[in-house]
């Protein structure tokens, strides 16, 4: 009986979403940025998004970023065409492949993609903008090899945000940037108290969900932040514990000490 409510609970909890709202200062934010919204989620995988679930971010946010494995082998393309046309309706909406994106096959993905109105950024840029000033978004292939080319090439003072499937992808760069929205991690997905995150590479334990700076060191001048979602479907089993699917609303801010009101 105790095995039937434990896998009763870890089934509800990979079908329960979470929604967290998080604030983040970037010093290079345009004074036009501040205030703007972004919707961020990753690795829907298999899972299919609810109309009610999407519906309650409606008029929320001003773009819609995808941080990969919206996909997986063997998957049907009609929850991956459903998912990804209710995420568009919200904003413009951009995406990165991950790792089971390729395997899925990134051939009828990508018209899909087109067909959802959903930009794919594959090893590409663009600037999201407000009124004459933008950001720049750069969305990383998965294993990328134009990625420190295409980081190493924003300009000084210019705004980046970088969309990448995995988190330590950009993180062995080390790169400057303002902000990384990434996945692949799903928070471990099974968590034991005490033990941890089971199931998770030793590699990514340092990252597996949650803000992080991008300072190294006290030396680091550095003010980057990183973000690694949880994500909001499953991966081999489709279970979880101790770490809920999330669904990011994060509201982009000037730092005080840059606002013009100081």
């Amino acid at each position: 009986m105790v095995a039937l409510l434990l896998l009763f609970h870890m089934w509800r909890e990979a079908h329960t979403t979470v929604i967290t709202e998080d604030e983040v200062e970037l010093v290079h934010l345009p004074a036009s940025f501040n205030g703007a919204r972004i919707i961020f989620l990753s690795d829907t995988h298999a899972r299919l998004l609810k109309t009610k679930e999407v519906e309650q971010l409606k008029g929320k946010a001003d773009w819609v970023l995808v941080g990969g494995d919206i996909a997986e082998e063997g998957i049907s393309w009609s929850i991956v065409r459903q998912n990804m046309r209710l995420l568009s309706s919200l904003a413009p909406t951009y995406t990165v492949f991950g790792n089971h994106d390729k395997k899925a096959g990134v051939t009828h993905l990508s018209r899909l993609l087109d067909d959802s109105s959903v930009q794919l950024l594959q090893d590409q840029d663009v600037y999201l903008k407000k009124g004459t000033e933008h950001v720049r978004l750069v969305g990383l292939d998965y294993r990328s090899k134009q990625a420190e080319k295409l980081l190493r090439n924003t300009k000084d003072g210019c705004s980046t945000i970088v969309l990448v499937h995995d988190p330590l992808e950009v993180l062995r760069l080390d790169i400057d940037v303002d902000l990384i929205l990434s996945g692949h991690t799903h928070g471990g997905q099974i968590v034991v108290p005490l033990l941890g995150p089971v199931l998770l590479s030793k590699a990514y334990r340092a990252v597996k969900s949650g803000w992080f700076s991008l300072k190294r060191s006290d030396e680091d001048i550095r003010s980057g932040k990183l973000l690694v979602s949880r994500g909001f479907g499953t991966n081999h089993l489709p279970f979880r514990l101790g770490c809920p699917a999330e669904i990011h609303l994060i509201t982009l801010r000037v730092p005080a000490t840059n606002s013009p009101d100081q």
